[in-house]
């Protein structure tokens, strides 16, 4: 909503007796209709726009935006033409006979049209004229809702109508739900400024986000069952979005922290909202001023990658979200462990995974986490080193070898590495490679280092015994991938314990594996 005691000093009324006749809230298109306002209305409070009559002629039909000047505005001094009449203050143009004597007199007394004679300077004038004319008569197409609408059927309303561009998220109908105060958009946009991790593991995505922030301001104020339902977030006060933004920003920003500790880096961390409801239970804590030392816990962690093992679990449900948020909470208050969930996964279903099996991600962590030196330069892997995500066998053996596709590009056959490691080996085969490192650790004595390096990575085989590399033939690559899938559970089995089961799927559950 656009009051009148929001303009500046200096601009027109709204209407005749300087006041609206009714107040409406602007439910989506504020944006769009601000910055109308600000320019026809003259309503910036530092900015006044200016229309560049001489450009108007040369750009307005290819579309250009170079004839639309801003200055800033001075107190007193804000002038309705500038240089020799050439500048046009925008809100002018909507008085039709004012605008129309001005612009006459810029076309024909400025002297900036030597060239052309009388006919000419009438037709550039009427092009103005016609200009000016097509934005008095510019139409903005509304949708008026009567105000004893409830929110939900506004929001269904919102939701249709933009059902034709892009999709519609719970942060787009709450940035709209709550403007201007807060102004959700801009407290985003300051959030990840100020917060590396957030802007690491987000970028600009406010729509994700920003949505995730409010998910943990509902959770800490819910009563009874929480639930971070679209119906909930909206419903919340603003008072409370506002004064609770930027500590449960931090707190999400921690929860981050954690799970980049434990090997999660932006394209690999497994699920989200996990992370949510870890930072809600942060925030009550210390909006308490408690501790949250239960965050470092061995238990914790084993319970949190037996829950982002499971498959199909890449972002759960609002109940979900709930429900391990009070697990969570009653885990910090009171020492009750929350239930930890049985992972299900075997060697089969290891070498099937594709990278967008929240599964594949989650072992990629648990590699990350444990494994922190590079194999190829020994360097050490630090939280901000460049990996990249290497074929062990180049994915140019595909040409040479009768090979499976989905094999090549399995788990079993993936690494990180430093980047300039990967560029280094380029389209090597292990076999050439790590015969290579294996001769060069023999030569400065440190086989000893190398064999750990390989225990880390998970890369099967002892350099220490002859003819090792042998083992990396290409006619010897399924033996390989098993061998790597046989190392990969056993380093599973180390973080989740007990908890997993090395049982047989079902055909459904094999089938998700396939697709």
């Amino acid at each position: 909503m656009i009051r009148e005691e929001d303009l500046p000093d200096d601009t027109q009324p709204l209407s005749d007796d300087g006041h609206t006749e009714v107040e409406s809230y602007i439910l989506d298109g504020q944006q769009r209709t601000t910055s109308i306002a600000r320019v026809f209305l003259n309503a910036h409070r530092t900015k006044i726009y200016y229309f560049d009559l001489k450009d108007i002629l040369k750009h307005h039909d290819d579309e250009s935006t170079s004839w639309i000047r801003t200055r800033h505005r001075r107190k007193g001094n804000n002038p309705g033409r500038r240089e020799n009449n050439r500048l046009l203050r925008a809100d002018l143009c909507l008085k039709q006979e004012k605008s129309d004597i001005y612009v006459s007199e810029y076309i024909e007394d400025s002297g900036d049209f030597p060239e052309f004679d009388r006919q000419s300077r009438r037709e550039a004038s009427a092009k103005i004229k016609g200009i000016f004319e097509k934005i008095r008569n510019y139409q903005v197409p509304i949708v008026s809702l009567d105000p004893d609408h409830g929110l939900e059927s506004i929001c269904r309303v919102f939701e249709t109508i933009n059902s034709t561009g892009t999709q519609l998220s719970t942060f787009d109908l709450a940035v709209a739900r709550f403007f201007p105060t807060p102004d959700l958009r801009q407290l985003w946009e300051d959030t990840i400024e100020h917060h590396r991790l957030l802007k690491e593991f987000n970028g600009d995505r406010e729509r994700i986000g920003g949505e995730r922030i409010l998910q943990i301001i509902c959770l800490k104020n819910s009563e009874g069952s929480p639930v971070t339902s679209r119906k909930a977030l909206l419903g919340m006060p603003s008072n409370t979005i506002a004064s609770e933004w930027r500590e449960a920003a931090q707190a999400l920003e921690k929860s981050y922290d954690w799970a980049k500790f434990h090997g999660a880096r932006p394209e690999t961390l497994p699920n989200h909202n996990v992370l949510a409801a870890m930072a809600a239970v942060q925030h009550l804590r210390n909006s308490q001023n408690l501790d949250n030392e239960w965050l470092n816990r061995e238990f914790f962690g084993r319970w949190y990658h037996s829950k982002v093992l499971q498959a199909g679990a890449s972002q759960a449900s609002n109940y979900r979200i709930g429900q391990d948020y009070m697990a969570l909470r009653d885990y910090a208050e009171n020492g009750i462990r929350p239930a930890v969930e049985e992972v299900k996964l075997n060697s089969e279903i290891i070498q099937g995974l594709k990278p967008q099996d929240v599964r594949y991600k989650s072992l990629q962590c648990i590699f990350s986490h444990i494994t922190r030196r590079d194999l190829i330069s020994s360097a050490q892997i630090k939280p901000e080193s460049k990996l990249h995500d290497h074929h062990i066998f180049p994915r140019s053996a595909l040409k040479r070898h009768e090979l499976d596709r989905k094999k090549i590009d399995s788990l079993c056959n993936r690494l990180y590495i430093l980047d300039k490691s990967n560029l280094e080996i380029g389209g090597s085969f292990p076999e050439n490679y790590l015969k290579d490192l294996a001769d060069q650790a023999r030569k400065e004595g440190t086989l000893a280092a190398f064999k750990r390096r390989l225990e880390d990575c998970m890369i099967p085989g002892d350099p220490t015994e002859p003819s090792w590399e042998l083992a990396f033939s290409m006619d010897r690559f399924d033996e390989f991938c098993q061998a790597r899938a046989d190392l990969i559970m056993a380093r599973v089995r180390e973080v989740v314990g007990d908890s997993l089961k090395e049982t047989e799927l079902s055909e459904d559950e094999m089938a998700d594996v396939d697709d």
